[in-house]
């Protein structure tokens, strides 16, 4: 028995020691993030009609011309060189090798078809009102191409640095119609739009882009989210790398006393603020049946007054602004006589504090002009309709667009006249004098009504900057700026 133990102990193995477990840890989310409440309603440059619009059309198109909203002078982009060969001839030679995103050459003839498309679409609300003075589109060459004007027009550079004016390929886009958002866009800019979703979108950047907005990330997300509370929380978990355009004035001053009350805190943002970068505007709808009775345009005008804290469309720290609105005071109403007079008034959104700005006009046009007022968020047939955003180029031709575009008929051939002639003129005192004029007769008309001045914020996390020029010619955002 005895050796029957001990054989049995000299055969029992030491067990071999267990494994130690694994933990698999998640893999840190890299993406470069852009969060905002504002989504693009189309990819099309020669559609862009908003700022979400304009980040796409600016970013994956490019422009013969450059302009920077706070050196308003144009420089050229995708051209080696614009110039007026007469008054009437504005010359723009291009660089040998350009390529769309698809590999495709870009010649002059591209840019022909893109500018002739985008003015014959004629999008309402696009930027394509700034080439007024085109009569038609040459090619020269295959680098070289003329735009020859109805007019002497000194601020033509400035419509090529546009939404309206990006470079599309002939080969693919319809020249009769806006292409779909399911259909690729294809431009030639700093960045390639690659992947479309419904809360968000993903741009490369393009090796081959030879413009002066070169970016350095590789892939950038833009990613929507339906509030401020949303874009707020993604601050709160470090998720995005910029925040752009997206929280309520209660969010912001939230961010601000936190980032003073945390001595170290894990995640830092760093607001950018774009001082008298937007404009608080109230629209009358061309097609509402009131816009043409002067009685009714003057009560809201004058219901508003009070609340009113920019005398102009134009903003004073623009060049030709010119105070043409009354500000300020108690002014007497007049009541519009019959019925209670009922309109609709909408805005949008995916704005912050808009609801809170259209709420206060429906009070006071209901508490001084005696008017039934409801609010129908974005609802573009609305009566009133509340806009905030930037010109498309920050000059003064560019904030007075919303109102040049739909003068009253009584008013469109004088602000076309003085329009034209401010455009002809090189005489800058000339210039300033002819834009009072019109800024003048917006407030004579009261078709469109500037309510106040408003910044736009972005928010960096740390460790991201932003380099050169970060924005469109009126604000818009750029992601060739973008650095981490």
């Amino acid at each position: 028995m005895l050796v029957a133990v001990l054989t049995l102990t000299g055969c029992v193995q030491t067990p071999a020691p267990a494994p130690t477990p694994t933990t698999d840890l998640p893999t840190p989310d890299t993406t470069f993030r852009i969060v905002t409440t504002e989504k693009p309603a189309t990819f099309d440059p020669a559609a862009a009609t908003t700022s979400a619009d304009a980040i796409v059309a600016l970013n994956v198109f490019s422009r013969l011309m450059l302009v920077h909203p706070d050196d308003p002078t144009p420089k050229p982009d995708l051209a080696t060189d614009c110039l007026y060969t007469s008054p009437t001839i504005y010359r723009c030679e291009l660089p040998a090798g350009l390529v769309f995103h698809n590999g495709h050459a870009l010649t002059s003839s591209d840019v022909k078809f893109s500018i002739e498309r985008a003015y014959r679409l004629s999008v309402p609300h696009s930027s394509i009102r700034l080439f007024d003075a085109l009569e038609r589109v040459d090619v020269v060459d295959d680098r070289t191409v003329d735009f020859v004007l109805k007019w002497e027009d000194s601020q033509f550079g400035y419509a090529l640095a546009t939404p309206a004016a990006g470079i599309v390929d002939e080969e693919l886009y319809d020249p009769d119609a806006v292409r779909p958002n399911e259909g690729q866009a294809i431009g030639s800019g700093p960045y390639q739009l690659v992947t479309t979703a419904d809360d968000h979108l993903v741009f490369d950047r393009f090796t081959d882009y030879k413009g002066g907005l070169t970016g350095e990330i590789d892939a950038i997300e833009l990613s929507f989210v339906a509030d401020s509370a949303a874009a707020e929380a993604a601050m709160a978990d470090g998720s995005a790398s910029a925040v752009w355009r997206s929280l309520t004035t209660a969010a912001r001053q939230r961010v601000a006393a936190e980032a003073r009350a945390t001595p170290a805190p894990e995640v830092v943002y760093t607001p950018v603020e774009l001082a008298d970068s937007r404009v608080q505007r109230l629209v009358f709808n061309p097609a509402s049946a009131w816009r043409g009775d002067p009685t009714i345009r003057s009560a809201v005008a004058l219901a508003l007054q009070p609340d009113r804290s920019l005398a102009s469309l134009v903003p004073p720290a623009v060049t030709d602004a010119s105070a043409s609105f009354a500000v300020g005071g108690n002014p007497e109403v007049p009541q519009i006589p019959g019925q209670r007079l009922r309109l609709t008034l909408s805005y949008d959104s995916a704005v912050p504090d808009q609801r809170d700005v259209a709420g206060m006009v429906r009070d006071r046009l209901e508490s001084y002009a005696g008017m039934s007022v409801q609010l129908t968020p974005d609802t573009p047939e609305a009566d009133l309709l509340l806009s905030e955003r930037s010109a498309w180029v920050n000059t003064a031709f560019g904030w007075l667009q919303p109102y040049v575009d739909d003068p009253l008929p009584g008013s469109a051939a004088k602000v076309q006249e003085l329009v034209e002639a401010a455009r002809s003129t090189t005489d800058a005192a000339q210039r300033t004098a002819l834009l009072a004029e019109v800024q003048a007769q917006a407030a004579a008309d009261l078709t469109v009504l500037p309510l106040s001045l408003a910044s736009q914020t972005l928010y960096l996390r740390d460790g991201v900057t932003l380099q050169g020029y970060p924005f469109g010619p009126g604000w818009q955002l750029g992601l060739w700026s973008f650095r981490a």
